[in-house]
């Protein structure tokens, strides 16, 4: 059988960034699974692109229940359905992961330089997909913080697209 190679350094980076960013919003995920595939299982994401000696993308990508869960967290507030705050929340929590992964890319390889503003993508039957040669991890994280109701699940996954240019 041949294993698949997933970028280690990008993992850890990922890691603690998503673990660091989130932190900010009083949530203390637990890293669940890696894959050097992107992740987009779920119908909530948002996305922050970078810009620089690399270029690519971070992306989360949730259920509709993580996304209220972790809004809610980071403001203070309950939030039980996806609406404009709830898409603002995950945007803002994109760019705290975004940010600190930015940081720590700095003094590696794949340098980046600039964010772009996040995206909120809205919907379960969409796919990314990429130019050859971009390296891409995906972290899928548990929240154990947060209730459980029935067949509802506390995961998200962050994943993180890049290319030296």
């Amino acid at each position: 059988m041949i294993a698949l190679a997933v970028d280690e350094k990008l993992v850890g980076i990922l890691v603690k960034s998503t673990v660091d960013g989130l932190a900010m919003a009083g949530l203390k995920p637990v890293p669940a699974g890696v894959s050097k595939f992107v992740l987009c299982r779920q119908p909530v994401s948002a996305m922050v692109g970078y810009a620089g000696p690399s270029s690519g993308n971070l992306l989360i990508n949730t259920s509709e229940a993580v996304a209220c869960f972790m809004a809610g967290k980071m403001v203070g507030e309950t939030f039980s359905q996806l609406d404009h705050q709830t898409l603002d929340g995950i945007c803002e929590i994109a760019n705290m992961i975004a940010g600190q992964t930015k940081a720590m890319l700095s003094a590696s390889e794949h340098r980046v330089e600039k964010l772009s503003t996040p995206s909120a993508i809205v919907g379960a039957n969409y796919t990314i997909s990429h130019i050859r040669g971009m390296t891409s991890v995906a972290v899928e994280f548990e929240l154990p913080e947060m209730p459980i109701r029935l067949g509802q699940a506390s995961t998200f996954a962050v994943n993180l697209s890049l290319i030296r240019l």
